[in-house]
């Protein structure tokens, strides 16, 4: 895989104060995505043992630390420029930099009382292993450019990352991704409770929890790709994309009562060598409701539990909900395509693998169903027209969702799915799916009337022709 690495800057001006201003030893004393030290039960009291990532080893690297940690920038003053060498401390020696970071180098942006950021400008495809961001720090590597990760990331509360491009995590290793949930414990309440955030149509901008517009620390880049064959990368806590999310290969893990969502009005892509995998208690959807596609599943797979690391909790694949009323939205304007608020469109595509793998005695499942987010409307297409808002309020929140030939399905829950709501090229495929139950959200009983069969043209594994309305399909 080719890296640009960083352009070597020397700065005339923006150069901090000299490496005795920081306690090397103190920084480099904390656990830290370099050197995690899982035995600290105060840092990691929510490890299991069963994590992939205790077992990776990692040989010995370059180590560097930002040397403006808390330093504040008067206005017309010389920014602190991150692209000289000497604004980096290296802590093998305690003097500045000779060289930027580079993919075998480990990065720490130390804690601090006073927020500070550092930015990187120009587009360049930048590249580290270890990437520590402290409290307090605010780490933007590039207005446009791309970061790849090649080992641990290690957020520590107040601390953001945001990347303006594509945010790649790959590399050889099994590594992890924690970002702790804000301190002040809502959103982790709302993810523990399986709370709904709700639309109002008298105030359709409220704010919305899970959106980087209302909480910033979360969001952590604007393009997500997971590239790591054989791989595995856990997530820790709550981290959201703006944008696209795309599993390319290996297994994103999403650990136990922790949240990945993609946001805007985008998708979560699963490539057949790829697969997201679900711990106990933990969710992936998107940050927003959106009508079309939320999740594409092109022949990989979507787990709860791994069959080493089973579940004993229940575990949430969420999607958002289109027109399947059929309301009439008459104040939208219509493209080639037609409405975005149109009937016949799906949340999601499945193809390839929905399989939970439950503890020895639990009865623990993949649920798969609404997101429970309302906010957002009907996304990208739409306009937030106060007649839109009215009657998108009217919409009972059900999901359509197509699931392709072969697709296996295995200690699955349904919910939320409403008549017709499961879309098969061959609806006596479902007869191979095993343990397999619909949830008291679903609009039957009768799993027969939840399917039905779509006979049009299919590209890339999916429908291309909008689904006809049908009475037993739009009503309650």
């Amino acid at each position: 895989m080719k890296i640009t690495r960083f352009v070597f800057v020397a700065a005339v001006f923006g150069i901090v104060a000299p490496a005795s201003a920081l306690d090397i030893t103190a920084i480099t004393a904390k656990p830290a995505a370099h050197n995690p030290q899982f035995d600290d039960k105060k840092s990691w009291g929510g490890l299991v043992g069963e994590e992939y990532f205790l077992k990776q080893k990692w040989g010995k690297a370059r180590l560097l630390i930002w040397a403006g940690a808390g330093k504040v920038v008067k206005r017309g003053a010389a920014k602190i420029d991150p692209l000289s060498p000497a604004n980096w401390i290296d802590a093998a020696t305690g003097k500045p930099a000779i060289a930027l970071p580079d993919m075998d180098t480990d990065i720490i942006l130390p804690d601090s009382d006073k927020p500070y950021n550092v930015t990187f400008k120009g587009q360049k495809n930048r590249a580290c292993r270890h990437i520590t961001i402290g409290k307090n720090a605010r780490f933007e590597p590039g207005g446009g450019g791309s970061l790849s990760v090649f080992g641990n990331v290690w957020i520590r509360p107040s601390g953001i990352l945001y990347i303006y491009r594509t945010l790649r995590l790959t590399g050889s290793g099994d590594t992890f991704f924690r970002n702790d949930w804000p301190a002040d414990g809502k959103l982790k309440k709302l993810h523990d409770t399986g709370a709904i955030t709700t639309f109002d149509p008298a105030n359709p901008r409220k704010p919305n929890p899970w959106s980087w517009r209302t909480n910033r620390t979360p969001s952590i880049c604007h393009f997500f790709k997971h590239d790591k064959p054989g791989k595995t990368t856990e997530f820790i806590g709550y981290s959201s994309s703006k944008d696209e999310v795309g599993i390319l290969a290996g297994t994103l893990i999403v650990g136990r009562d922790s949240r990945f969502l993609c946001g805007g009005a985008a998708n979560i892509q699963v490539a057949k060598t790829a697969s997201i995998a679900l711990m106990d208690g933990a969710m992936t959807g998107k940050t927003i409701n959106q009508f079309g596609v939320c999740c594409a599943v092109a022949g990989g797979s979507i787990t709860a539990g791994l069959p080493d690391r089973p579940i004993k909790r229940d575990a949430r694949l969420g999607f958002g909900y289109s027109n399947w009323m059929n309301i009439e939205f008459t104040d939208q304007v219509k493209g080639r395509r037609g409405h975005a608020s149109d009937y016949g469109r799906t949340s999601g595509s499945i193809t390839g693998k929905l399989i939970a793998y439950p503890a020895k005695g639990s009865d623990a499942r993949l649920v798969v169903g609404w997101q429970r987010i309302s906010l957002g409307g009907g996304g990208r297409g739409v306009k937030p027209t106060p007649g839109f808002n009215q009657r998108f309020a009217e919409l009972v929140p059900k999901i359509t969702i197509w699931i392709g030939a072969d697709t296996e399905i295995e200690n699955v829950r349904f919910e939320d799915i409403h008549r017709g709501g499961i879309v098969l090229p061959d609806a006596s495929s479902a007869a191979k799916w095993k343990n397999v139950t619909y949830g008291d959200g679903c609009l039957s009983k009768d799993p027969k009337e939840l399917m039905r069969e779509y006979k049009g043209k299919v590209i890339r594994g999916r429908p291309v022709e909008p689904l006809k309305p049908e009475k037993k399909y739009t009503t309650m």
